[in-house]
């Protein structure tokens, strides 16, 4: 485990077992987070999936705000899934089955929104700074969404690292929780919209 995934790490479980509410001078960091996240363009990464269970997957994440998301597990190369006109879509490869439910039924659909507005559509639960790490905890206000989700930076310059879904209460307990670590990113470059409606396997 490398240094920054192990404070990554240390972060993580400390949002899990103590959180305490947002103070008044914590505001400055959500909106240094909401900037960071409003100017995103595109964002493209691997990504590596770890469940309670322990079980590891491996992936491409791509991000083209508004609107625009998929993730595409190649290790193993089974599910594919995209959010777009409003939807989200995923696609078994192995069973070559679809399955469609609305972009608000993920706790990751203020991605897409063309403002990104964490106090005014999300509730903001707790912030943390741990020197050259930011973390930020919330869920949305309309409970749409089921879950809460961890949203963890490294500083200077700001960079999206990990986030941590949590179900709800009433799918499942705390501790199932799924993690979901960027490396290897990449953003503002061109990403064709065509990448949105890829299912196939990658070479």
């Amino acid at each position: 485990m490398t240094t920054m995934m192990r404070k990554i790490f240390i972060v993580a479980i400390s949002f899990f077992f103590g959180l305490k509410p947002i103070c008044a001078n914590q505001q400055d960091h959500v909106a240094e987070v909401e900037k960071y996240l409003n100017d995103i363009t595109t964002f493209e990464s691997d990504f590596i999936q770890v469940d309670r269970r322990g079980r590891v997957s491996y992936g491409r994440f791509f991000l083209k705000r508004p609107f625009l998301m998929k993730m595409d597990y190649w290790d193993p190369p089974t599910n594919v899934i995209i959010a777009r006109n409003n939807q989200i879509i995923h696609y078994d490869r192995e069973l070559k089955e679809k399955t469609v439910t609305s972009m608000y039924s993920s706790p990751l659909s203020f991605f897409l929104e063309k403002k990104i507005d964490l106090q005014k559509n999300l509730r903001v639960l707790s912030v943390r700074d741990e020197s050259d790490m930011l973390s930020i905890k919330f869920c949305r206000k309309d409970e749409s969404a089921e879950g809460a989700v961890i949203l963890v930076f490294s500083k200077d310059p700001m960079t999206l690292r990990k986030w941590i879904i949590f179900p709800s209460k009433s799918k499942g307990s705390l501790s199932d929780y799924t993690e979901i670590s960027l490396m290897n990113w990449k953003s503002g470059h061109v990403i064709p919209d065509e990448e949105f409606n890829r299912f196939a396997c990658p070479k």
